[in-house]
């Protein structure tokens, strides 16, 4: 499996309630060496995003404020596929132009539980193996951790903060 399939696989819009379910039936039918790939693409693309720049992005958008909210965060950003990851990555504050946020109790829900782990578990469903673990969480973003006075958020963050900032 190359990454153009990994990105045909992993974008799943917004509208749709359960993207792991979404997911997962789109895997199933994958050899299991596909499937093992697909992780293994999965797991690299999470590392790109393990960086303190974009939490600062979801920090504002959604405060986000702990390394599983951040994962959670990070898988949702992966369904958005490779040009608003791309963008995303380039530059986080243009994470303000993703125009179907997902919402709860209307405020910007960006999340999606464990979507990380729903290759594996498939794998393990199918083959009765496990896939080696792509520890992602317990390591120290890349860059330098953003701080999250309000004034230093609007400077480095103008369109999120002008957009969802409810400090």
């Amino acid at each position: 499996m190359d990454l153009t399939q990994f990105w045909q696989l992993i974008a799943i819009d917004n509208q749709t309630k359960d993207k792991a379910a979404q997911l997962k039936t789109r895997l199933e039918a994958l050899p299991d060496n596909e499937l093992a790939e697909f992780d293994s693409h999965y797991s690299k693309q999470l590392r790109r995003l393990w960086h303190w720049d974009l939490w600062g992005a979801a920090y504002v958008t959604c405060g986000c404020n702990s390394e599983y909210d951040f994962l959670d965060f990070c898988n949702w950003l992966l369904t958005q596929g490779e040009a608003v990851v791309e963008q995303v990555l380039g530059e986080p504050d243009t994470l303000a132009s993703i125009e179907d946020m997902p919402l709860r109790d209307n405020l910007p829900y960006p999340y999606c539980d464990e979507l990380d782990l729903t290759a594996g578990l498939l794998y393990e469903q199918k083959t009765e193996q496990e896939l080696p673990y792509h520890n992602t969480v317990n390591y120290a973003p890349q860059g330098k951790q953003f701080k999250n006075k309000p004034k230093m958020l609007k400077q480095t963050y103008p369109q999120l903060f002008a957009k969802y900032w409810q400090g």
